[in-house]
């Protein structure tokens, strides 16, 4: 009985010195340029809730959630400013791998942009639901390290909605936002250290094969 209860002991014991990953939401930060017309991601946005295998390199499904934000873009059409105050959201989840070199990539992210309401010049405008471009289809590649992943996509394609769409604004609102002059650059703060390759399994096969030589 002694035994079996040392023995329970020990598997606890060993149990909790496996290292759990824990769910996390990882901060993100990063610049997007939309038809031509940079900007920050909105402040306060998260990828999770998604773990990272540091042996592995894997990272398990997550997706991104940006509160919303606004943007300010000159349509030449209107011959004003428009600042269109919009949310940026993800349909789909995504996973990711960082490889032993520090090669970094997520698997295809669905985004969605909602124009929400607009200025255009100092006339306020409200959106209706219809102003929704969807699917943007986005491939997010990079490098990870201990201070984070850090990724980007270029030309990726925001879909134009219909001229009714946008309280039939949807003409004026394709103009500032539609196209394929768009581009990414996305930093998830973490540690995204690289796994370890297992060098030293390729000496102790060494050392085992020279070990019978008979001098």
């Amino acid at each position: 009985m002694a035994s079996s209860t040392m023995l329970g002991a020990v598997l606890a014991l060993a149990m909790l010195a496996v290292p759990c990953a824990q769910a996390a939401n990882f901060a993100v930060s990063g610049t997007i340029s939309v038809n031509g017309n940079p900007g920050a991601l909105p402040s306060g946005g998260t990828f999770g809730d998604s773990t990272y295998d540091g042996a592995t390199g894997a990272l398990s499904a997550g997706k991104f959630t940006f509160p919303q934000s606004t943007a300010t873009f000159h349509s030449e059409a209107l011959g004003a400013d428009v600042t269109v105050t919009y949310q940026i959201s993800q349909t789909n989840t995504s996973t990711g791998l960082v490889a032993q070199d520090g090669v970094a990539a997520l698997t295809q992210a669905h985004l969605k942009l909602q124009a929400i309401s607009a200025f255009i010049g100092f006339i306020p405008i409200s959106f209706d639901d219809t102003c929704v471009f969807d699917p943007i289809d986005v491939d997010l590649a990079g490098t990870g390290s201990a201070s984070g992943l850090d990724l980007n996509a270029d030309g990726f394609e925001i879909p134009t909605v219909a001229p009714s769409a946008c309280n039939n604004l949807g003409s004026q609102v394709n103009e500032g936002l539609t196209g394929s002059n768009n581009s990414l650059t996305i930093h998830i703060a973490g540690d995204f250290t690289p796994p370890t390759p297992d060098d030293d399994t390729i000496f102790a096969d060494g050392f085992e094969a020279s070990a019978g030589f008979d001098g």
